[in-house]
C-alpha cells in the first residue's frame, strides 16, 4: 500500500508549490491495475506453459512483480497542475493509445462518467 505524505507540510506534487492550510487543492488517487479478458487458451501444454511463467518472474523482486499487477499513485496538486493532469488524461482520451498496435476501440465519453468502453466484439466480426 502507498505511503500517505505528511500533510503538515503540504505542497504541490508536480510543481512543488506549497499548499497552504485553508486553501483549495486537489487529492488524486490512481489505480492502475493488470487485466485480462475471461478466455481461457486452449492448453495442449499446461505444464510448459506453467514453466514459461516461472521462469519468466524467476529472479525478479517481488516489488517489481507485483507493480505489474497493481500500483496506487496519490498525487496532491494545485490547481493549476490539477488543469495540467486533466488535459494529459482528455488527451489520451482524444487521440488514443500510440503505444499499443492492438488497441481494442478508445472510450466515448458520457454524460455523469469520465470512460464507458465500448463492449467487445468478437474477433470474426472485426
Amino acid at each position: 500500500m502507498t505511503k500517505i505524505p505528511d500533510i503538515s507540510k503540504r505542497q504541490c506534487d508536480s510543481c512543488g508549490k506549497p499548499l497552504p492550510n485553508g486553501e483549495l487543492f486537489y487529492h488524486c488517487r490512481t489505480e492502475l491495475i493488470a487485466a485480462k479478458d475471461e478466455t481461457i487458451p486452449e492448453l495442449k501444454h499446461p505444464d510448459k506453459l506453467i514453466a514459461m511463467a516461472l521462469s519468466e518472474i524467476a529472479g525478479k523482486d517481488e516489488n517489481e512483480l507485483l507493480d505489474d499487477i497493481y500500483q496506487e499513485i496519490i498525487l496532491q496538486l494545485c490547481p493549476d497542475c490539477r488543469m495540467t493532469l486533466l488535459k494529459h488524461i482528455n488527451s489520451m482520451l482524444n487521440k488514443g493509445c500510440k503505444n499499443c498496435p492492438h488497441c481494442e476501440p478508445q472510450p466515448v465519453k458520457k454524460k455523469g462518467k469520465l470512460l464507458q468502453f465500448p463492449p467487445k466484439k468478437d474477433k470474426e466480426e472485426r
